[in-house]
């Protein structure tokens, strides 16, 4: 079912996927401007995190036995009983390759302007198949792959010599989203609202242990500040809006990526949620063994990120985000801030003063 926040369409994917992979994208930030509504799509960055996964059974002339590994392998051991080695003695002498998928994951934006949360973030993997072994080894000798290796098609379950791999092909693209973050955004604010008034209206019975005397209380009322907390997806744009970074000029969309999430839990409630990811290219390293500096060369390490970055105050969401800058360090800059050891400007300050009051992180 498609997602109210989902700009994804048949035109859109048809695009995608059939413009050439080029150098630095040109052709399909090209393709982006002249034939769809994203006319100002801009390349971000590229995850190359995720891992080859099988793709297609080959014989040895490079053809086509099976489009899809998984359905295949499937219905091999639906046809043998589930019995490896009988799929094995099957298919031993055919020659048939495995072919793997190598994903790159792009990210590219395009930018409506006005509010920072105002913009399309685009996803498109980059894919290369490629052929390095046989499927099945031809011989027993080492052992059989158990059952879970053949369905995954790990590397493990093949005891044959292994080569360098072939490219089959040409790369190619493929879309895997075109999120409204501005329309995910709302959706994700108003979710997060509607299941906090409703886990606040719940009620408990609270106990007194000296007089045993018990009375009914909400969630609400045990909780001091319960209805200020709020969904940190959209802390997370609001901080960076009111920050120096946002009063800079900088745009958010074009710092961070967010890998968004949406499910239904067990007691049909759903979730909308994002985990930022920063798109700097440079290698930045965290921010280790500071608790023996004092606040002064704690607060310089940290102003010399942002200057790496080139983004005002963005130490403040490289800690919300949590890998390169500790909570801790940022208590300590808020610590030695309020002692006047250390000069924010006020609109620094304000954004990382509530954060004191009501932490949040990813």
């Amino acid at each position: 079912m498609r997602k109210e926040y989902d700009l994804q369409t048949d035109v859109l994917a048809t695009i995608v996927a059939t413009t050439p992979v080029t150098k630095k994208h040109a052709d399909l930030i090209t393709a982006f401007a002249t034939r769809t509504d994203y006319r100002g799509a801009r390349y971000v960055m590229t995850s190359g995190e995720y891992g080859e996964r099988p793709a297609r059974i080959i014989d040895a002339g490079d053809r086509e036995i099976a489009a899809d590994y998984h359905a295949w392998i499937d219905a091999q051991l639906e046809a043998h009983g589930g019995s490896v080695r009988a799929v094995w003695e099957t298919h031993k002498d055919a020659g048939y390759r495995l072919t793997r998928m190598r994903p790159l994951l792009h990210y590219f934006v395009h930018d409506r302007g006005g509010e920072q949360v105002n913009f399309v973030q685009l996803e498109v993997w980059e894919e290369q198949e490629s052929v390095e072994r046989e499927l099945f080894p031809r011989s027993d000798r080492w052992g059989l792959p158990d059952v879970r290796d053949l369905r995954s098609g790990s590397d493990s379950m093949a005891l044959t010599e292994r080569a360098e791999p072939r490219l089959l092909g040409m790369p190619r693209y493929r879309l895997q989203g075109a999120i409204d973050m501005q329309q995910f955004t709302a959706l994700a604010n108003a979710m997060y609202d509607q299941r906090r008034r409703t886990d606040g209206d719940r009620s408990l019975i609270e106990t007194n242990r000296t007089t045993g005397e018990q009375r009914i209380v909400t969630v609400r009322e045990l909780t001091p500040g319960y209805d200020q907390i709020r969904w940190p997806g959209g802390r997370f744009f609001d901080d960076w809006t009111a920050s120096s970074a946002g009063r800079a000029g900088e745009r958010v969309c074009l710092r961070w990526m967010f890998n968004t999430s949406d499910y239904t839990d067990r007691g049909g409630v759903r979730h909308l949620d994002f985990v930022p990811r920063w798109a700097h290219t440079r290698r930045i390293a965290e921010l280790k063994n500071t608790g023996r500096l004092d606040v002064y060369s704690l607060y310089g390490k940290l102003t010399q990120l942002d200057e790496r970055i080139g983004v005002p105050f963005s130490w403040f969401f490289y800690g919300v985000h949590g890998n390169l800058v500790k909570s801790g360090q940022m208590e300590r800059v808020l610590e030695a801030a309020e002692s006047g050891l250390i000069v924010l400007p006020e609109h620094d300050y304000r954004v990382l003063r509530q954060w004191g009051d009501n932490p949040y992180a990813f």
